[in-house]
This record gives C-alpha cells, structure tokens and sequence, in this order.
C-alpha cells in the first residue's frame, strides 16, 4: 500500500506541474494588447441613402499584434435624433482573443427633412358622402429615412361636419423612428353636389415647397371630365392662388371650371411651405 500510495503522490506531484508549465506558456502567449478605433473627424454628413463606405469614411481599426482591422469593424444602426438630423454611430472591432474597442461619432444626415404627409386626391366631399374612413384612405405620411409612416398617423383634432357645406380643418400628427414629430391641420372641403357636376383631376393633393420656391399650379392637373363624361380642355380650368411663397405656413391653390350649359367642377391644392433654412 505504502508503495502504490507513492507512486500516487508522485503522479499528482507530475501532473501538478504539468500544468503549471502549461499555464506559465499560456500566459506567455496570451494577447494582452487591446485593438483601437479612431475617426478622423467627430461629425460626419451623409445623405439618407447611405452605404457603409460612406459610414466608414476616416476609420482606422488596428491592433499591435494582428495589425490592421478596419475591414472587421462593426457599425450600429443610427441612435434616435440627438438633435434634428443629427445621430450618434457607435463602431465596434474584436481581436482573435475577443478583445474589444469601440467609438461613437455623430451622423449627419445631409438631406433630412421631417416627415411630409401625402394626398392621393384632395380632401373634397360631396355633402353627405365624406368620412373619417374616406379621409385616412387617401392620406399617407412619408420619411426621408423610414420610407411609409402612414401607420403612424394620429388625428389630433376636427371641426369636419360631412353633412353641410363648408371649409373645415383636420389636425394629424406623424413621428418617425428618429423622434421627429410633424402636426400639420389639413383643410377640408364639403361642396354641395351642384358643385361636382364637372370633375377636375389633380396628380396629387398637396404639396410641399420651401420657402422662396415657386410652383406653377397648371402642372397638377391632369385631366377635366364634363357632365356628360366628354374629355374638357384643360385650359378651361381657372386657378386662384392663395399661397404666399415667402412665408411658412399651410395654403390652397382653388381650381374651378364651367361649360356653355352652365354645369361646373372645382377642387382644391393643399401647399404646405417649408423653412429651408437648415444647414
């Protein structure tokens, strides 16, 4: 028993050391240099359809032992806004020991603007035929960066009665994924069906401009019908402009249109004029 009890001693005494020694190695070999990120500058600008080279423009990843890694870093998806446009990009790179480095820099999208919402048709009724449901069908939102927000639509206020004639105001509100929220009232147009008799066609039914920027109100109209169904000239169609270029706000372009027999049309243009001011 003494025997077998020394050779036990004398294996776990061999084993013991065994790993030691293999410790000591690894511990030599072991990397303990950390890789690092740089940028070239804090701000970066790019545009709303970004690649990841542009994101990557004047980053340096590299670590003492395995050298260069910027093709290895990683890139968060943009923060919400810190400030309008403006995101923060967090990279991030991984040495073969699983070492780490990050950064974070700002993004500035050069081409943002908030939320716009679109009109399929303008907000015009016959007196007893509009609704809310009519209204959402043909209203949409779009974003710069999160493409169609129209789920996002939330109707704040209305004063809109589809059962008299008369000019009302909807009130809706959008936010993207960025934190940019847009309140914008709407009019609405209830006409009796006199006033319908003739139907003027517009590509859309608002627009937006910036301020100084001119519009030809001519160019959305894209068809007249008669009474009959017959095929009108457009020339036809009388336009009065209310909008005022130079000043932001929410305006109406009214278009209107009579025949010989004294049958007529008339619709409305939303034009929503923008501050372009930003940087």
């Amino acid at each position: 028993m003494r025997i077998i009890r020394t050779i036990l001693a004398i294996c776990s005494i061999v084993a013991f050391g065994a790993f030691i020694i293999s410790e000591v190695i690894q511990l030599g070999s072991r990397d303990t240099t950390k890789p690092q990120i740089t940028a070239e500058t804090d701000t970066i600008k790019v545009t709303s359809e970004y690649t990841r080279e542009e994101l990557m423009e004047g980053i340096r990843a590299w670590d003492e032992k395995e050298g260069d890694l910027t093709a290895q870093v990683v890139f968060s998806s943009p923060s919400r806004f810190i400030e309008k446009g403006v995101c923060n990009v967090t990279y991030a790179v991984f040495d073969s020991s699983d070492q780490s480095a990050s950064l974070t820099r700002k993004i500035k999208f050069a081409d943002y603007h908030s939320p716009q919402f679109t009109l399929s048709q303008p907000l015009v009724f016959v007196e007893g035929e509009g609704n809310s449901q009519e209204v959402m069908s043909r209203l949409g939102a779009q974003d710069v960066l999160d493409g169609s927000r129209k789920d996002w639509i939330v109707q704040k206020e209305s004063d809109v009665n589809y059962q008299f004639p008369g000019t009302y105001s909807i009130t809706f509100e959008v936010e993207n994924s960025y934190g940019d929220s847009v309140s914008e009232s709407l009019p609405v147009h209830v006409v009796s069906a006199d006033s319908q008799q003739m139907s003027i066609a517009l590509s859309t039914g608002i627009v937006y401009i910036t301020v100084g920027q001119e519009i030809d109100p001519k160019t959305y109209i894209t068809g007249v019908t008669g009474a009959g169904g017959e095929n009108i000239d457009m020339d036809k169609v009388s336009i009065s402009s209310g909008v005022n270029p130079n000043v932001p706000g929410c305006y109406e372009v009214h278009y209107q249109v009579k025949d010989d027999q004294g049958s007529q049309g008339e619709t409305w243009l939303t034009v929503i004029v923008e501050d372009g001011g930003e940087d």
